[in-house]
């Protein structure tokens, strides 16, 4: 795994605290120490409750409400690679998973080691109105080598908890397809056609887009624009590159389609994503 931490910190609400939130492109994790919350995802409601750990995987459509007294420890990721090897493409993970007494500890310990890696308030406007998130990359990116290892480490033993619930895809099962991911998250800023892939694959095209149905739940096609609107948001959120450079650098050669594209995807035009998560 291949990751940078964004933010680490404790918060506990005071009001009642609400958000409606869009997909983004860092893994969240959450550890609940007591009071209650309710996260609303498109396939179901979930109840957070203590002594549980939490983690929404990268672009989940989400939203929450948090009832006063909520505390709860917080951990942002930012994954830097998505291949075909990657274990978020290999696997399903679980949301919720019961955590144990160490966890707290972990948490507790690391918050007062590394600060700097807060959101700069418990209250919830600041929480959410924070310094954009390329800045905290870069922060992290000037940690010393050993802070980053120590960091990671942390990473390492939250995941575990998940990686023990996680259920294979089926795209391990089918080398195929398997390919085609490698090769469309490893080119990502190259035009793709469903013809292309399928040459990469050594079959049809009608033939990949049935394995690939089968496999995945979705058409080659769909799966390239998926994964290239995704690469678009990463870099909305972590650089200050304008929106054609963006485009062009997801292998989009028309802006004007690329945004039309994002928003039928996303909700929200480049600029305006960008806008509603870094303010």
């Amino acid at each position: 795994m291949d990751f940078l931490v964004l933010n680490l910190g404790h918060a506990k609400t005071v009001h009642h605290w609400s958000n409606r939130d869009i997909s983004s492109p860092f893994i969240r994790l959450f550890y609940v120490k007591e009071g209650r919350a309710v996260f609303h995802m498109p396939q179901g409601d979930l109840t957070l409750s203590a002594g549980h750990i939490y983690m929404i995987p990268t672009y989940l459509p989400h939203a929450y409400e948090c009832e006063p007294g909520l505390e709860f420890y917080y951990l942002f990721v930012f994954q830097t690679i998505h291949t075909a090897s990657d274990i978020f493409e290999q696997y399903n993970f679980p949301i919720e998973v019961k955590s144990n007494e160490a966890t707290q500890l972990l948490f507790e310990n690391y918050c007062t080691l590394y600060p700097q890696l807060s959101l700069p308030s418990k209250d919830a406007d600041a929480f959410l109105n924070h310094m954009a998130y390329r800045d905290y990359i870069t922060a992290y990116m000037h940690m010393e080598e050993y802070e980053r290892m120590q960091l990671h480490g942390l990473v390492e033993i939250l995941f575990s908890y998940f990686m023990k619930h996680a259920v294979p895809k089926p795209i391990v099962r089918d080398a195929r397809v398997a390919r085609i991911v490698d090769y469309v998250n490893n080119t990502i800023s190259e035009p793709m056609t469903v013809e292309g892939l399928a040459d990469i694959a050594c079959v049809t095209k009608s033939h990949l887009i049935k394995i690939f149905g089968k496999t995945l739940g979705e058409t080659p096609l769909q799966y390239v624009i998926r994964k290239k609107i995704q690469h678009a948001q990463t870099l909305l959120l972590t650089t200050d590159m304008p929106v054609n450079a963006i485009a062009a650098k997801v292998g989009f050669r028309d802006t004007s389609y690329f945004i039309r594209l994002f928003k039928k995807n996303i909700g929200f035009t480049p600029n305006e994503y960008r806008q509603e998560l870094i303010g």
